[in-house]
């Protein structure tokens, strides 16, 4: 399992927007390998929330054909908004694939 809480850029249908991640990951794992080596590549699951500027940028980004996370290191991971605060600009996602953290 691993966690990430930090700035990130979303990129929402091509437009960079800043945000700050709290993020979890988990997945299976190959118990001969152990630590974060004996995590198997493909059977990981990651979620958690992104906070933006305002509502305004929240809605932006809910309604965005296509989602990523750009992490501080340059990693990419693509992600889906399962739902958004209406009052802040918080959003709840889901990840696809493995974790870019």
């Amino acid at each position: 399992m691993g966690a990430f809480h930090d700035d990130v850029t979303v990129i929402a249908d091509g437009v960079e927007i800043a945000a700050t991640a709290d993020l979890r990951s988990w997945g299976e794992q190959d118990p001969e390998a152990g630590g974060a080596e004996g995590r198997i590549e493909g059977l990981s699951d990651w979620n958690g929330s992104l906070e933006v500027e305002s509502e305004e940028v929240a809605d932006t980004v809910f309604h965005a054909q296509t989602c990523q996370l750009r992490m501080p290191d340059g990693r990419i991971g693509d992600f889906v908004v399962g739902r958004r605060s209406f009052d802040r600009g918080l959003l709840m996602i889901e990840g696809s694939g493995d974790p870019p953290f």
